[in-house]
């Protein structure tokens, strides 16, 4: 009974594993990672090992026909890539090896570059629907492999409803051949331009592993994080950085701004503000409030931490508060560049801060500074009806009859002379 048991055991533990020894990568398929891997960095002597290698265990495989094919190709021997081409239409003439190989040989001839160039051109100057139209008249459904798949999911990504698409056509693309730099590097900074921030890291990592594309990624990496403010978010941001890179400019940039921002942020006042600064940018209104305080006492004529300080008042719905902060800020700095923000916070805390009162005014019986209050509100905005439907509130039955069909007939006026 004892030996039946674990027999079973054995067994189901055998069946466990299984789906992991045949997750395993094959040997072809190891080697046809090295050939796309050679010719992504142009290391033709690793695709001559891999593809000998590879038509000695699986010839008849047509990813290894369509590699010996497009090795041909680049050594220029075009009789023996269309006999290569040939018998890929033999082998399998539906599968997208022969499809895209088909592609490639069609670009070697002069109508074909020719209608390259057109469509690049397109590209370059800005018409990225038309290029692509070119492209897929071009490719009939087919791109070929290698740098020119690369070339049109770029070009795709110009177009914002595909933009998505492209970005992930270009990681299988990077998946499948891992060191094509111009690819990782085009595909990085289409990851941050669609805020994937952590995926457009994650690729200048693995871009940095190579020589030629460290110095690149080193640049782009340093970018990205160079002006955020001052915070414990940025000093670690600076760190990982240099826990990766470790000699350039961007490197000895990155190194005197870390130790200025960890002398800056020694000081508490300094770091009360930046944190502060950081936490209304999170929205955490509740943990920016104290630290902004704290910064605006060190600094009463500190214009950015007196509007952050409104802002967060804003973000909490204190609108006297907010009011009160944003008009300091405004006064102190007239010209600064957060002053659109600031006016667009001052009219919407203005106009709230009018409702509640009036509706304060209301509830103490007090109707006529409550209509006072409505039609202040009404003079910040008068595009939100609900300063028009306090104003009603106000007076009695006939008065606020009377003074609701005025204020609704003057709201549906405006309405109209909007449109």
């Amino acid at each position: 009974m004892r030996k039946f048991t674990l027999n079973i055991f054995t067994l189901s533990l055998g069946l466990a594993v299984m789906p992991m020894v045949e997750a395993a990568p094959t040997a072809q398929q190891q080697l046809l990672e090295q050939v796309r891997l050679g010719e992504a960095t142009h290391r033709e002597d690793l695709v001559q090992q891999s593809l000998y290698r590879l038509e000695l265990i699986d010839p008849n495989n047509p990813d290894v026909v369509a590699a010996r094919f497009r090795s041909l190709l680049r050594q220029g021997d075009i009789d023996g890539a269309q006999k290569q081409l040939d018998r890929l239409s033999q082998l399998a003439p539906s599968s997208n090896a022969y499809k895209s190989s088909r592609t490639t040989m069609l670009l070697s001839t002069p109508d074909g570059r020719q209608a390259l160039q057109q469509a690049r051109l397109q590209a370059t100057t800005g018409h990225a629907e038309e290029a692509v139209a070119s492209y897929n008249k071009l490719f009939n459904g087919a791109p070929p492999e290698g740098d020119i798949a690369v070339e049109y999911w770029s070009t795709v990504a110009k177009i914002p409803a595909r933009c998505g698409e492209a970005i992930n056509q270009l990681k299988r693309i990077n998946a499948d051949a891992p060191g094509n730099t111009g690819l990782q590097n085009n595909l990085a900074l289409l990851l941050f331009s669609s805020d994937r921030r952590d995926e457009g890291f994650a690729v200048l990592e693995q871009m940095a592993k190579s020589n030629a594309g460290r110095e690149g990624a080193s640049k782009i990496w340093y970018g990205q994080i160079k002006d955020m403010p001052v915070s414990d978010a940025s000093v670690s941001a600076l760190k990982k950085y240099l826990s990766i890179f470790s000699d350039g400019d961007s490197v000895a940039a990155a190194q005197s701004q870390l130790a200025e921002q960890q002398k800056q942020l020694a000081d508490p006042a300094f770091r009360a503000r930046a944190q502060g600064l950081a936490a209304v940018d999170s929205g955490m209104a509740g943990k920016a409030i104290p630290e902004l305080q704290q910064a605006v006492r060190a600094n009463p004529k500190d214009s950015e931490a007196l509007g952050a300080l409104g802002q967060a008042y804003s973000q909490k719905g204190d609108r006297a508060n907010a009011v009160a902060n944003l008009e300091k800020a405004l006064a102190l700095d007239p010209h600064s560049s957060n002053n659109d923000k600031w006016n667009s916070l001052l009219k919407v805390n203005r106009y709230w801060l009018a409702i509640q009162q009036g509706d304060a005014a209301l509830k103490a019986n007090n109707p006529d500074r409550a209509e006072r209050l409505f039609q202040q509100a009404r003079n910040v905005d008068n595009t939100d009806s609900y300063a028009v439907l306090g104003a009603g509130r106000c007076g009695d039955g006939a008065k606020r009859l009377s003074r609701r069909r005025t204020l609704l007939s003057a709201d549906l006026a405006y309405g109209q002379r909007q449109h």
